[in-house]
């Protein structure tokens, strides 16, 4: 029996598939280094300092929380606007940072992978905003969702 899934749907999923990637990535050096990530925080100058340690831990796993949902259909329309919302933050932060002048680590994977904010970063982030947020327009559909083709679709098809 041959299940053909809507372009949409494969949209949706890769769609999910890349953004999960991406918090994966950005969530596990912070995870293991929760005082650099502090260090980043501070730096932009937006949390009360009483937060910024709150922060460098919850953030990360929050991230870590997003990206797993992400990968199960059941979860991933909610997932997918926690993660355009992050990320719509995330710009926020580092544009606020680049307009006051702050020169700065952005911290986005970590101390691993050192980058400074510019409007390249920026820009980034929005963009994968963009792509967090197909799952909203589109929602996948599961593989036991997806409806089986018929015999007679199938002939139909074939000819």
């Amino acid at each position: 029996m041959k299940v053909i899934l809507p372009m949409r749907s494969v949209v949706a999923h890769t769609a999910a598939a890349v953004t999960s990637l991406v918090f994966l990535f950005a969530s596990v050096p912070k995870l293991l280094d929760p005082g650099g990530f502090a260090a980043d925080l501070q730096n932009y100058r937006v949390l009360p300092d009483a937060l910024v340690g709150h922060a460098a831990l919850y953030v990360p796993a929050f991230e870590l929380a997003v990206a797993l949902a992400l990968l199960f259909p059941r979860y991933q329309r909610g997932a997918a606007l926690l993660a355009t919302l992050l990320l719509v933050v995330f710009a926020g932060a580092m544009a606020q940072a680049r307009v006051r002048g702050i020169d700065l680590s952005c911290g986005c994977f970590g101390a691993a992978f050192e980058s400074k904010v510019s409007w390249w970063t920026v820009t980034r982030s929005g963009l994968l905003a963009l792509v967090a947020a197909i799952p909203l327009r589109w929602p996948p559909l599961s593989a036991a969702a997806a409806q089986p083709l018929t015999s007679r679709q199938r002939r139909t098809r074939v000819a």
